[in-house]
């Protein structure tokens, strides 16, 4: 009987009626709103900023000079060895950077030091004498200026080797800029940044004073002439 009497009910209802009395007879279970899942949304970018600092990092395990500073080498340390097209010679390439066998294929087949003949510059930590280095960045920066007064100072110091590295050029822009500002030292050509990196060279110019193969001092910044003799000098005494 009871169910009888409830379809009359209903039938004396609306449609509208009907579903209204459906819903608060017959309600539907209440669902806890889901919660949205960060990581779905975000997971490509998530992914790409993985990607690149696995990079980072794997480059940064292949540097010479990682978790070192960007002001030249300390004093005391012994220079680093390589050897590097001349800007006025006929070899090509990139420059040696192996410092002892076994050699790594991308600093250089044999050590740096074992690298002899004309048309490179060979620069070893057993040399003996006293050694002026002028590093300079050509891109974005005017450091030339700093191996113009070089120039000028080192006839006066004839037992003192003087060598400017020239990292940021081609070899043929390193022989055009070399002869245009007429620099008649040797010049060596750091075409990929392997020698900026090996000796810590971060900002230009950078001039390294050594004395028989060991550093007495790395210079950030320009020196005048008057102080490029003082510090000289200094090197020789």
């Amino acid at each position: 009987m009871t169910e009888g009497r409830e379809e009359d009910r209903f039938e004396d209802l609306s449609v509208g009626e009907r579903l209204a009395e459906r819903d608060r007879t017959h309600p539907e279970p209440v669902r806890r709103p889901e919660v949205p899942r960060p990581g779905n949304k975000y997971a490509w970018a998530v992914g790409i900023v993985l990607l690149m600092g696995l990079g980072i990092l794997l480059f940064a395990e292949t540097l010479p000079n990682q978790g070192k500073g960007l002001k030249g080498p300390e004093p005391g340390q012994r220079l680093p060895a390589f050897a590097a097209p001349a800007a006025a010679g006929d070899k090509e390439g990139d420059a040696n950077v192996c410092q002892k066998e076994p050699c790594n294929k991308n600093a250089g087949r044999i050590p740096a030091c074992q690298v002899r003949g004309a048309g490179i510059v060979t620069v070893c930590p057993s040399e003996r004498g006293a050694r002026v280095m002028t590093f300079v960045v050509t891109r974005g920066t005017d450091c030339e200026p700093q191996v113009d007064r070089v120039e000028r100072m080192r006839a006066e110091f004839p037992n003192v080797r003087f060598v400017t590295v020239l990292s940021g050029d081609t070899k043929e822009e390193a022989k055009n800029l070399a002869r245009a500002r007429r620099w008649s030292q040797p010049v060596a050509v750091d075409e990929d940044g392997s020698l900026v990196n090996l000796y810590g060279v971060g900002v230009c110019p950078v001039t390294v004073f050594a004395r028989n193969g060991r550093v007495r001092e790395s210079n950030v910044g320009n020196l005048t002439e008057a102080q490029l003799r003082a510090k000289t000098r200094r090197l020789l005494g």
